[in-house]
């Protein structure tokens, strides 16, 4: 019976929390600077709203961003002018770097994804969300929609189509070895000096018919030694590179 009380008190403390942090008078006396990925009732709300891989180290019960708050931090701190998110299947890093660029009061995201679905035998992986949502109503929630926009094509088309520069870039689309070679020589050119790439590999040795997984230390091999780090996690990892 105590366990019970203590889930319905720390559910109604989330509850309230969210309404506070997000509210119109918090909005108008904070403004954007609320710091709301620290408080667990918006974080919770976070990941169930844009989802998250099952990869990443998240917890929903907690609130805990996982990645994300990487993501986050590296934001706040380096203040990039223009990001770009290429891939997500619900939006869950874009909207982490949205609100990052929210609580600076600078920057803006570019993001950008087919919106392929899991069957295509050639593409890592889909579920389709962006042919199936409006994706500037789904980013309505928080005000992410303010700093972002969505780009429904390929990067290649992107490329070709609009001639953009970065200081932070993350690359978490096709995830085929193949392919994410493909995006990263794509948009290094795109990205300024001392700036950073971001890119999710994977631990996984592919054992179907599909393309084999991205395995960053290949892509590492070829390039200087400075200015590169992986953070190896327990099914996948994080590839940091400055320009």
């Amino acid at each position: 019976m105590k366990i019970f009380r203590l889930h319905i008190n720390l559910y109604l403390k989330d509850k309230i929390e969210m309404f506070l942090a997000n509210s119109l008078l918090s909005k108008k006396i904070l403004g954007n600077k609320r710091s709301i990925v620290f408080v667990r009732g918006i974080t919770k709300k976070l990941i169930e709203h844009y989802g998250c891989d099952e990869k990443y180290p998240t917890d929903i019960n907690s609130g805990n961003l996982g990645l994300g708050f990487i993501h986050y931090a590296l934001i706040l701190n380096c203040k990039p002018k223009r990001i770009l998110c290429v891939g997500s299947q619900k939006g869950f890093i874009p909207s982490i770097c949205s609100l990052a660029c929210q609580e600076n009061n600078f920057g803006c995201v570019d993001f950008i994804d087919v919106g392929y679905e899991f069957e295509n035998l050639n593409y890592w992986p889909g579920i389709s969300w962006w042919k199936m949502v409006d994706p500037n109503k789904h980013f309505s929630f928080l005000d992410i929609n303010k700093y972002m926009t969505t780009y429904l094509t390929t990067t290649e088309q992107f490329v070709n189509k609009y001639q953009y520069k970065y200081q932070y870039i993350y690359i978490n689309g096709d995830r085929s070895d193949k392919n994410v070679r493909s995006d990263f020589e794509l948009f290094w050119p795109k990205l300024e000096k001392q700036g950073l790439m971001i890119l999710h590999g994977f631990k996984k040795v592919d054992s179907n018919s599909r393309l084999p997984w991205f395995n960053p230390q290949k892509l590492f091999q070829n390039m200087e030694k400075k200015n590169k780090m992986t953070i190896i996690l327990s099914h996948s990892s994080l590839c940091i590179l400055q320009k």
